[in-house]
């Protein structure tokens, strides 16, 4: 087929020649008009074969390499890193010819490890925090991987003077040149220091703790001279350990307000009581000697309260998370540097009167030897679970008077409760236990029971209430508000923890994992074979020894 335009031009040219047939012009118009849309569709067809050619090659090429320019290197090179491996290259004409390439720019490479173009900086990498500045542009940086340092570059274009010791920043893959910064975050150890009055009254049970307390913190603080007299050392710490929710720091803020009344009567009536409480996990980072200096924080605010005439007391709960033995230290990376740090702190503690120390844990066997001994946390006080007369102390923290409820007596409206939580019927069953002395133990709601499982469980019945009095009916908690509100929170299993863990549930029931040598729950069988058991026994006996009452 000849040249499109040139046909176009025979095509007029017979146009002209035919005028005088105007119906042989009109087929060869008819001709013109589709030779120009076939040209058209052959345009556009080329154009698609020439986009689809190229998307092929570039399937076909191999994939490019990511670098990290580093500076100039010899003879029209430039110096990059990529792979961790570091080059000299060259770099195709256009980049050179536009303004060429800085530090930090992120190129690609091709196989001959020529530049052949320039990418966009990325906004994330490996994070890592400034520990100071080096000559000739140079930066000193701590890797979140690890407790080394390493010397890296700041990409051109940076306002250096915005990168400051300890500020976080982000670096290349490579981890060579400084990217960005990040934006200075809030410390993430929160250190709750309001000073809120509680009274023991509110501290439901506990007799046996609360009469502890008074001689091991009270008797220092209000007899010092006596206790000089017989030159007996005071110990600078405590702690409280025991199965959760069962009021430890509840205790703790308790003694901080009796303190301060008792010695405010007794020496300065504007005497002022500070409540430091922490959270251990929340100390741990992963940055070297932050953790060490958090611990440093917390003493340092305790002091400067002390200077200002106020008693601080420290209260530091989940304690085995910084303090804890190896085993409690398994699985965490962090290096066990804020042991000493804290030993430091606290040994530097003259007395009682300077600061109190107080640490709760639920487990204290994972606590390190070290920080319980003689001149440091060296009186230990167990908080246990309650029984029914403590349990029966909470419920009145709750139900107090004045309270909308069904009965004004408070026995009447707690005796129900009480009946159920500690009976022990097939369906309150919760675990059953094997020893390792051979036999079995079933184990109960009331063995599970805490001050804040009752204190859950009374904010369940308070809603029940709320909810018919929002309905019409008479504003009152009911009997069986408490009753099924127990039930409910217990069937709900919010107060179990999951079956995967032996020591879990042994530190929920407040045992020693030695003595246990299986956990597990109870089944059909179990109460088949109880259901068996109980007939054979009944049907042991003569109808003289067991007869129904018939009252």
């Amino acid at each position: 087929m000849g040249d499109p335009t040139h046909i176009v031009e025979l095509i007029d040219q017979v146009l002209n020649e035919t005028q005088d047939q105007p119906q042989l012009q009109e087929k060869i118009l008819d001709l013109r008009d589709a030779l120009f849309q076939a040209q058209q569709s052959s345009q556009q067809y080329a154009l698609k074969i020439k986009i689809l050619e190229e998307a092929i090659e570039k399937l076909k090429s191999p994939a490019h390499r990511i670098g990290t320019i580093l500076g100039q290197g010899e003879e029209g090179l430039v110096r990059l890193v990529s792979g961790g491996t570091e080059y000299q290259t060259a770099v195709v004409p256009e980049l050179v010819e536009n303004e060429g390439l800085k530090t930090g720019d992120q190129v690609a490479l091709n196989e001959g490890f020529v530049v052949v173009a320039r990418l966009l900086l990325p906004n994330q990498g490996p994070l890592a925090k400034i520990s100071g500045k080096l000559a000739g542009g140079q930066w000193l940086v701590q890797a979140a991987t690890g407790n080394t340092e390493t010397i890296v570059l700041a990409r051109d274009g940076m306002d250096e003077t915005s990168l400051k010791e300890g500020e976080e920043i982000f670096l290349d893959t490579s981890q060579r040149v400084i990217l960005g910064k990040l934006p200075r975050r809030e410390s993430r150890t929160l250190i709750e220091d309001d000073y809120e009055q509680v009274e023991w009254s509110q501290v439901g049970g506990q007799e046996k703790v609360k009469e502890e307390v008074r001689k091991v913190l009270e008797y220092p603080l209000l007899h010092q001279e006596i206790l000089d007299q017989m030159e007996y050392q005071v110990p600078k710490g405590f702690l409280f350990y025991g199965p959760p929710g069962c009021g430890k720091t509840l205790i703790g803020k308790a003694i901080l307000t009796e303190v301060i009344r008792k010695l405010s009567e007794q020496e300065e009536p504007e005497l002022q009581g500070r409540f430091i409480y922490v959270k251990g996990p929340e100390i741990l980072n992963m940055w070297l000697g932050e953790s060490e200096r958090k611990i440093r924080e917390i003493f340092k605010k305790a002091r400067d309260y002390k200077e200002k005439g106020q008693i601080p007391f420290i209260f530091i709960d989940e304690a085995e998370s910084i303090l804890g033995t190896r085993q409690a230290w398994r699985g965490n990376h962090i290096n066990n540097t804020v042991g000493p740090m804290f030993f430091g702190e606290e040994d530097g503690i003259q007395s009682l009167r300077d600061t109190v120390v107080i640490l709760a844990t639920n487990r204290p066997d994972l606590i390190d030897p070290a920080i319980i001994r003689p001149g440091r946390i060296d009186r230990k006080i167990k908080v246990s679970r309650p029984n029914r007369e403590e349990c029966k102390a909470i419920l009145r923290v709750y139900l107090k008077e004045g309270l909308p409820r069904e009965h004004e007596d408070f026995d009447a409206m707690a005796e129900p409760f009480m009946d159920r939580l500690f009976s022990r019927s097939s369906d309150q069953e919760v675990l059953v236990l094997t020893l390792r002395s051979g036999g079995n133990r079933k184990m109960y709601w009331k063995d599970f029971i805490s001050g804040a499982a009752i204190e859950g469980i009374m904010k369940r019945a308070k809603e029940r209430a709320i909810e018919r009095a929002i309905n019409g009916e008479t504003l009152r908690l009911m009997v069986d508000d408490l009753v099924v509100s127990l039930e409910t929170e217990f069937q709900e299993g919010s107060l179990l923890p999951a079956e995967s863990h032996l020591e879990d549930w042994l530190q929920l029931l407040d045992m020693e994992s030695k003595n246990v040598v299986r956990v597990r729950r109870p089944n059909e069988a179990d109460k088949a074979t109880e259901n068996t058991m109980r007939r054979s026994i009944i049907c042991a006996f003569p109808s003289w020894v067991w007869r129904p009452s018939m009252e």
